[in-house]
């Protein structure tokens, strides 16, 4: 050793450190839900499908669900509060003798739709302890979807929304428009406040 020259410390087995293993890769985002567009929901209303509307009410949990009401409510689009809605036993056979429920089932050639739409009524018509579809109003279906998002119940609501829809359509009296009418400037207007 030539002087100075500074003696290396000897390693100690302690000091040595295994090498961190490699982090994994970043899971790739999700990619944005698709959102209708402003004509797609117009186009819904007078009757064509959008199944996109779904995403703007699934996976809500329902804090963020009243908070969307409550915006509803300040613009006056819905004049109610919530209602408080008890369990009840319906007799679920009712349900099929329903006369709206048979106009649906001729109104959709689909069986596959008809299915779909009619178990996404039922569903509702349950948490409305009964009530005859054709005498919901559009708060009814709210309260009735807030059930539904409580319970969990994976209820496809473009399926619910377009089977009240379609049985407003079928209603020969001005209530079923007013009441088409109003659901349509809801779901427009939760558009305007769901970010993808």
């Amino acid at each position: 050793m030539s002087q100075g020259e500074t003696p290396e410390a000897p390693e100690s087995a302690g000091d040595s450190k295994p090498a961190a293993p490699p982090k994994p890769p970043p899971k790739p985002a999700a990619p944005p839900r698709e959102l209708p567009s402003q004509e797609q929901i117009a186009d819904w209303y007078a009757g064509a499908d959008c199944p996109s509307i779904d995403n703007l009410f699934n996976n809500l949990v329902v804090m963020r669900f009243d908070a969307l009401v409550m915006q509803i409510r300040k613009e006056e689009l819905v004049p109610q509060h919530w209602q408080i809605l008890e369990d009840r036993e319906v007799d679920e056979a009712e349900f099929d003798r329903l006369p709206e429920v048979g106009r649906l089932r001729v109104r959709y050639k689909d069986q596959e739709k008809s299915r779909r739409r009619t178990a996404a009524l039922e569903a509702a018509w349950k948490e409305l302890r009964g009530k005859q579809p054709s005498l919901w109003t559009v708060p009814d279906v709210l309260a009735a979807m807030r059930r539904l998002i409580e319970k969990k119940a994976g209820v496809d609501f473009h399926e619910l929304l377009s089977a009240v829809r379609d049985v407003w359509a079928d209603m020969t009296l001005p209530a079923g428009r007013e009441q088409r009418e109003i659901l349509w400037a809801v779901v427009s207007f939760v558009r305007d406040k769901t970010k993808k």
